[in-house]
């Protein structure tokens, strides 16, 4: 070491120079660094799951959903509407918005006398004018669950512009630039000075989510960065009053943060939520090898050394034990490499990067400006005294040894009480400062809209096939009653809401003719390409989490993927009415417990239970249906009014109309018809002159009408029963009537779709009445993710936590030459760690990236002051053999040198507290935490653990460890030995 001193001494200008130079370099290098707060990005992105989830974000126009949100006192005003208008055309324009969504554009079904009508909500986005005509405006549209709650709240005071974030290879700079345009497209429209009082805008959802992140990186950068640097200036004066001892490890750090971000702008990293408080953390670690040089330095300068043999000592003696520490420090940083985040990967190795930098520049820029001649002021007798105060922890450590590790094995019983209680259930929107507007968005979105994290079903098959749009709805509906999932839409519930409005049965059309008529109608809306894909082989079903909880997260994800796992592959269709009379009873079963089971989750989405008699009850009389007269009337009345209609494909006679409905009439069973040939036969027979074509297509018409109203003679006794047994209150809820009559609706059906496997072992091979089909579906989207990167928390966590502590007690075991002494050196490690989660436990701190990171943070930080201590410890033993002597000398010297680095690196930390994310604040105050109870448990059990066991390796002697005739060469100076001339006189 000594002559990698003289190395430095003798080129100290050239060293100097050197890095002068390469902080220029890496300065201009470090403004090259970008920032990514996009949390997507922080799994593997080769990850399957990751793949899939970007491949669907880019065939579906983006997966990522922002929400504008105007609150006011009345969304439904001619002067609101109108902003809403004239904001929804402006973020039409905007570059990386793919779609735009609100009340003024929104699309629309409405039954007319011509049929089925697909328009947009505001008809041309003229807005209504007069008082009665934005209060049917505002009836109309909180009365369908499509709008109230997605586009605006239930009293009508806040309405959401919804958009739909573009992809792209690089989804994180380009979606914080798409939500800058927005935002400047608002201002455009409105600037903030101009909005009328009362009326505010909130930005909410996934991209503006992560805006506000990537703002909180900068924002955090530019307060945190100066906040620490007071700070340090202000511990490093009081630690040593001279201005070398504040500007020497002040550059030290300075210079280690500049390296290491230019060497992020060479590389092309980027700041993310971690490491972009990685240059605050350095500057907290940074000095700390700077410290107990100059320390040490100080003390032999006192002893009347030169500045240059002063310079070459303190290297020399000082010089192993910091590359240890700094080796130690790395190891507790770069194990985080096992982590599976990428954010967690590049915070570790960023950081064991700065740790050896400042390793570099400590030993080599600061022996060279030392060697200049730093002179340390005269300690005065008031200062020796001071060390007093370190003398007697060291008699109290001496005397009250049994104490100290009694008190240590307390606190391991009661963290093994606590760390039980720890929860893995964070909110990512910690994220965000609690208060701002953004919060607030978050808060609104969350409570009147369902949430602005995104659910995601994956369906590939025909989707215009009637069974996989049927199981398309059965997924909805079990979406719906998982907590806090809500507002399920898809391609199919827009085929049921269309059927609703032309048929009154909120149902998938039973025929394949069926689907094709509606899906044409809404063929090419901007609508369907949000939905579908691949030529109509890809759907995407999607809800709203209404949480961004961790612990909720992964409930309702392992919900959906339970769920979902119990769906068949291959779905079979029956037609019961190709089923002989003598083998239905099993089929008929299934249909009644699909019914039961659909009514029960209609009921359960607006949080009714009626228990199983009632519905059981409900389903028996839709099912147990009898044919009676005045059905039957209705029936011939219906029918009569359709022949007179001009949509009758065959003109008859008065008497021919009678004739026909009479006849059919006398024809109906208990079952809906579903072959026309009958009714044909009747036309062709009492009515002359109609050919066989008009036949043929007037006697399907007929059919349809007769099942319509067998279906409604049905299904009405059934929900006149229900209604008697629903709350007061959702008597008036027309969207739960509409469910639960389309729901009840399916007891009409002669198709039924159950597992193929099922069908194949009840029915015979080549079964005319079965129909396989095809199809698949996997949940996608963000929370899947999310949900994996939680799973892999832990493991990866404690695996990296492990690692470290296997590392530095074999390394420990290797400096000491003893086993014993590698293990006995990082109790106070382990106990800082216990203790850290003990505080989780008891406040409630979820485990996160952040608080994860902590045990093994606290070991690279907390085993530089055990090595300091057992090696200043061991040689003191050495030199003066007094236990209790040694102690003291031990604690009064580099014992200071702990307390001062433990609280300026503590302090580093608490500096944290500044900052905006909630995330960080409890990251930074736990790693301050055991930061400090590391360096009380050094100072006060390693000792007692000491003079417990009396481990031999603390009397052996090192290599290189100076002679006896040496050794008084290079001692610690006493207080009598450092006091002023005018001290020593007197």
């Amino acid at each position: 070491m000594l002559k990698l001193a003289d190395f430095v001494i003798r080129h100290r200008w050239g060293i100097i120079a050197s890095v002068v130079a390469l902080t220029v370099l890496f300065g201009w290098q470090a403004s090259k660094v970008g920032l990514n707060a996009d949390f997507s990005t922080y799994l593997r992105q080769d990850d399957p799951l990751v793949q899939e989830y970007n491949r669907v974000g880019d065939v579906f126009g983006g997966n990522a959903m922002g929400y504008v949100l105007v609150t006011t006192d009345e969304v439904f005003s001619k002067e609101n509407l109108n902003l809403v208008k004239k904001l929804t055309d402006a973020y039409e324009d905007v570059d990386g918005i793919s779609y735009v969504t609100s009340l003024t554009n929104v699309i629309d079904f409405r039954r007319t006398d011509w049929g089925l009508e697909v328009g947009k909500l505001l008809n041309h986005g003229e807005i209504p004018q007069t008082p009665e005509e934005l209060s049917a405006l505002k009836s109309y549209v909180l009365n369908k669950d499509r709008y109230e709650g997605n586009l605006v709240t239930e009293d009508g005071s806040t309405t959401a512009i919804v958009l739909r974030f573009a992809g792209g290879d690089n989804k994180a700079i380009s979606q914080f630039a798409t939500a800058m345009r927005v935002k400047a497209a608002t201002d455009i429209v409105i600037p903030p000075e101009k909005l009328p009082t009362g009326t505010n805008i909130y930005y909410g959802g996934m991209p503006f989510l992560i805006f506000n992140m990537t703002l909180l990186i900068t924002d955090n950068l530019m307060i945190l960065v100066p906040l620490m640097v007071l700070v340090l200036l202000g511990i490093l004066y009081l630690g040593f009053r001279h201005w070398a001892g504040v500007l020497f490890p002040l550059l030290v750090v300075l210079v280690t943060d500049i390296w290491v971000i230019g060497l992020m702008g060479m590389f092309g990293l980027k700041f993310d939520l971690l490491s972009g408080i990685m240059p605050v953390v350095l500057l907290a670690l940074g000095s700390a090898d700077a410290i107990h040089l100059l320390k040490r330095y100080f003390e032999r300068r006192r002893l009347g050394e030169s500045a240059h043999d002063a310079s070459r000592r303190v290297f020399k003696e000082m010089g192993i034990p910091i590359a240890l520490t700094t080796v130690t420090t790395m190891v507790g940083f770069a194990s985080l490499v096992i982590s599976d985040f990428s954010v967690i990967k590049q915070f570790g190795l960023l950081t064991a990067l700065g740790v050896l930098l400042a390793l570099v520049v400590t030993l080599t820029l600061l022996p060279a400006l030392l060697s200049f001649g730093v002179t340390p002021k005269p300690v005065k007798m008031k200062k020796a005294k001071r060390t007093h105060g370190l003398d007697w922890l060291a008699v109290f450590v001496y005397r009250h040894k049994y104490g100290v590790l009694i008190g240590a094995a307390a606190v391991v019983i009661l963290a093994v009480v606590a760390i039980p209680r720890i929860v893995k259930d964070v909110d990512w929107s910690l994220c965000l400062q609690k208060g701002s507007a953004p919060f607030h968005a978050e808060m609104l979105l969350r409570e009147k809209f369902g949430g602005s994290l995104p659910i995601q079903v994956l369906i590939k098959g025909d989707l215009k096939d009637p069974a996989v749009l049927t199981m398309m709805r059965n997924i909805e509906r079990r979406l719906e009653t998982v907590p806090l999932v809500s507002k399920s839409q898809s391609i199919a519930s827009i085929i049921a809401e269309m059927n609703d409005v032309m048929n009154d049965r909120y149902v998938v059309p039973e025929r394949h003719q069926g689907v094709a008529n509606l899906w044409f109608l809404v063929e090419g809306e901007d609508m369907m390409e949000q939905m579908v894909a691949n030529e109509d082989k890809e759907a995407l079903l999607q809800a709203k989490l209404s949480t961004w909880h961790t612990g909720s997260l992964v409930a309702a994800v392992d919900s959906i993927n339970a769920y979902l796992a119990t769906l068949p592959t291959k779905i079979a269709e029956i037609d019961l009415n190709k089923i002989p009379s003598s083998a239905k009873r099993e089929w008929l079963l299934l249909r009644k417990g699909k019914i039961l089971r659909n009514l029960r989750q209609d009921l359960q989405k607006y949080d009714i239970d009626l228990g199983a008699d009632v519905l059981q009850r409900v389903t028996d009389v839709a099912l147990n249906f009898q044919l009676k007269a005045d059905t039957r009337q209705n029936i011939a009345a219906a029918v009569t009014d359709y022949l007179r209609s001009p949509e009758a494909e065959a003109a008859l006679s008065e008497g021919a109309m009678n004739r026909v409905s009479t006849l059919i009439n006398q024809n109906l069973s208990q079952s809906l018809p579903d072959n026309p040939e009958w009714i044909k036969k009747i036309v062709l027979e009492t009515a002359s002159g109609v050919n066989q074509d008009d036949a043929d297509w007037l006697a399907q018409s007929l059919v349809e009408v007769i099942r319509v109203q067998l279906g409604k003679a049905r299904i009405a006794p059934a929900i006149a029963a229900l209604r008697q047994a629903l709350p007061q209150s959702s008597l008036h809820n027309k969207n739960l009537l509409r469910d639960v009559k389309g729901t009840l609706w399916q007891a009409n059906e002669n198709h039924l779709y159950v597992d193929a496997a099922l069908a194949a072992y009840i029915l015979p091979d080549d079964n005319p009445a079965m129909r396989e089909v095809a199809w698949q579906f996997e949940q996608t989207g963000l929370p899947p993710v999310l949900n994996q990167m939680e799973e892999e928390l832990t493991p990866t966590q404690v695996e990296s936590l492990l690692t470290s502590l296997i590392f530095v007690i074999i390394l420990l075991a290797m400096i000491h030459r003893s086993l014993l002494g590698g293990l006995l050196a990082v109790i106070p490690i382990t106990l800082t760690i216990l203790v850290n989660f003990a505080v989780m436990g008891i406040l409630g701190i979820g485990l996160d990236a952040f608080t994860a990171m902590i045990a093994s943070l606290a070991i690279g930080l907390g085993i530089d002051t055990d090595i300091h201590f057992v090696s200043r410890l061991r040689d003191e033993l050495q030199r003066v053999g007094s236990q209790l002597e040694a102690l003291k000398r031990t604690l009064s010297t580099t014992g200071v040198s702990i307390i001062i680095n433990a609280v300026a690196v503590g302090l580093g930390f608490v500096v944290l507290l500044a900052a905006g994310g909630q995330h960080i604040r409890r990251f930074g105050g736990l790693t301050a935490l055991a930061i400090l109870l590391s360096a009380v448990f050094t100072l006060t059990v390693l000792p007692s653990l000491f003079l417990w066991l009396q481990p031999e390796f603390l009397r052996q002697e090192t290599d290189g460890s100076p002679s006896s005739e040496t050794k008084t060469d290079i001692r610690d100076p006493q207080p009598s030995e450092i006091l002023t001339p005018e001290k020593k006189e007197a």
